[in-house]
């Protein structure tokens, strides 16, 4: 077993020039930036070099007017290089030795194995870790006949997954594709929403970005905010409902993950969009009896009950700080559907498998009365009512507040860096992450929960729960992005770069997405859900170049340009 590293690492130099980029921007230290108008320049489509590989790479950029204000760019850059290879990978590793023991084993197979030195560092500064590899492939299909041939020499022990280098992170020449909606507030009326799938439905299959452009007559859209796409307890997949901060038209329907950024959508009294970036976004519905006794509610329509995927505040075990992808218990949990959740069919029927205890159900009508309470789980939300379950000290209240005739209200509250936001009829809001517009992009993203530990700090890279390999899958290699950010004179940018498709579009790494958007002219952005969920329509067309080998992904919201 030797140790590759024979090109450049980028990451850091990546993450280094965004940095120099945004050194200065409007909202480096500050909590929210708005699309208001200011005195400087008008927003401008840039010419020169996209800052995607090495300088001086082929680089087209077409432009297609949509309607007024609003205009599609797309940038075609470069083309893979004869120096990227696909391989197969064993696994990965945060160091040499922690990758020996198998190295051993698939050498005593009958192949010869290799370090690739990953591109990314920790939160200490160090090599983030290494892949454990296997040969060199011209064409996918070789790698994978390679990596079929290993499970079998193992036994099964061993499940190789191959991977194309171009993908790793480290400088190379391409081909990537960047597709652009840029909304001029004061030229345009078109009106920019948040939209559930089927306008209504709060998981399910999710919606395409294709399927919720036709039913609404979009004249451009894309996806956006994450989702419930985690069932730690195998299969099926839960209902696709938004994770983290989500309000639709003034209503809160999922709550905040804690501490991370997100976007609020509103138009003007004059009838223009407007976008408002927003930095450390809270919630709290608190529910209360007719005796002045409250719970919190942890959670809105987030589907097995005691399990929270992103962890953070609805989360108890083993932590409430954000943590992206990683699932977190909570056997206390208190969750409310209404009759959003899958279409007002049903109310959630599943629970952690962990959990042995209590649960309860109560059923509240539109007049916030108690209509009924039962240990089975699933009863559809009565319109403008709400269903509440619970688990533990949670499921006990619901107990006792289960006589018929019970009232109880509701209040929800939406915070921004500890200021509250006023809901309104009319406003949205999608909670995503990280923060593309910082000097500090790496640093900031560990505390919005982007980070290789759980549970940890940048300051104690040895505490926590080690992500590594999900962090090198995530934030390190190029994956399809979907980002928004706001221009100095309030212009807003849509954007999503294809990804994890060689031949077609590399994608992006988390630094190199945040230098996209500074490139644009993002004095302020952030990221969105990404990889197979990316994709973008315009008038009609799929131009996002889904990945998903199943094809276009179903998401649990999409924004969308309609005339207005």
């Amino acid at each position: 077993m030797r140790i590759l590293n024979k090109r450049p690492i980028a990451f850091a130099l990546v993450a280094l020039f965004n940095s120099l980029l945004l050194i200065g921007c409007d909202n480096t230290n500050t909590n929210t930036s708005t699309n208001k108008e200011l005195t400087q320049s008008t927003w401008k489509m840039p010419v020169d070099d996209a800052p995607l590989g090495y300088s001086g790479l082929s680089q087209t950029i077409t432009s297609q007017p949509v309607t007024a204000g609003v205009t599609y760019y797309q940038v075609k850059r470069g083309e893979l290089s004869a120096d990227e290879y696909w391989t197969v990978n064993i696994g990965f590793y945060t160091t040499p030795a922690a990758a020996q023991a198998d190295a051993d084993a698939i050498n005593a197979a009958g192949f010869t194995t290799r370090l690739d030195q990953s591109a990314g560092t920790n939160t200490s500064g160090a090599t983030l870790g290494y892949y454990l590899s296997v040969d060199r492939f011209n064409t996918q299909d070789e790698a994978n006949a390679v990596a079929s041939q290993i499970s079998v020499a193992t036994a099964n022990k061993y499940k190789p997954r191959v991977r194309n280098t171009a993908l790793a992170g480290n400088t190379t020449t391409g081909p990537w594709i960047i597709n652009i909606l840029a909304i001029e507030p004061a030229k345009t009326t078109a009106k920019l929403s948040y939209e559930l799938p089927g306008g209504n439905n709060l998981g399910g299959a999710g919606e395409t970005v294709s399927a919720a452009a036709l039913r609404v007559g979009a004249l451009a859209g894309m996806n956006a905010g994450y989702f419930s796409n985690i069932n730690p307890f195998g299969s099926p997949l839960p209902p696709r409902s938004p994770v983290g901060t989500t309000v639709v038209n003034g209503q809160l329907v999922a709550a905040a993950t804690g501490g991370r950024p997100g976007v609020m959508i509103t138009t003007t009294s004059e009838g223009h969009p407007k976008a408002t970036l927003l930095q450390k976004l809270s919630s709290s519905t608190i529910l209360t009896d007719d005796q002045s006794v409250s719970i919190e509610v942890k959670d809105k329509n987030r589907p097995i009950l005691g399990t929270v995927v992103n962890c953070g505040t609805p989360a108890q075990t083993p932590t409430t700080l954000s943590a992206h992808d990683y699932v977190c218990n909570n056997f206390n949990d208190l969750k409310m559907y209404d009759s959003l959740f899958l279409g007002g069919l049903s109310s959630n029927t599943l629970v952690n498998a962990s959990y042995k205890g209590d649960i309860y159900e109560l059923v509240v009508d539109s007049t916030n009365t108690v209509v009924g309470g039962d240990e089975t789980l699933g009863t559809p939300a009565p319109q403008g009512g709400y269903v509440l379950q619970g688990l533990g000290d949670s499921a006990k209240w619901l107990r006792e507040h289960a006589i018929p005739g019970t009232k109880l209200t509701v209040v929800d509250h939406v915070y921004s860096d500890g200021k509250e936001i006023t809901l309104a009829p009319g406003m949205s809001i999608v909670e995503a992450g990280p923060t593309l517009s910082v000097s500090n992009l790496l640093q900031n993203a560990w505390a919005e929960g982007f980070s290789p530990i759980v549970n940890g700090s940048a300051n104690a890279a040895s505490a926590g729960i080690d992500t590594s390999t999900w962090y090198e899958g995530w934030v390190v290699s190029r994956n399809g992005r979907t980002a928004i950010g706001v221009g100095a004179d309030g212009t807003i940018l849509l954007v999503e770069i294809p990804g994890r498709q060689p031949y077609v579009s590399l994608g992006t790494s988390i630094p190199e997405t945040a230098a996209v958007m500074a490139w644009l002219g993002a004095s302020s952005s952030i990221n969105l859900d990404g990889g197979g969920s990316s994709n973008m329509v315009v008038n009609s067309v799929s131009v996002g170049e889904p990945s998903d080998a199943t094809g276009e992904r179903g998401v649990a919201g999409t924004l969308m340009i309609t005339s207005h």
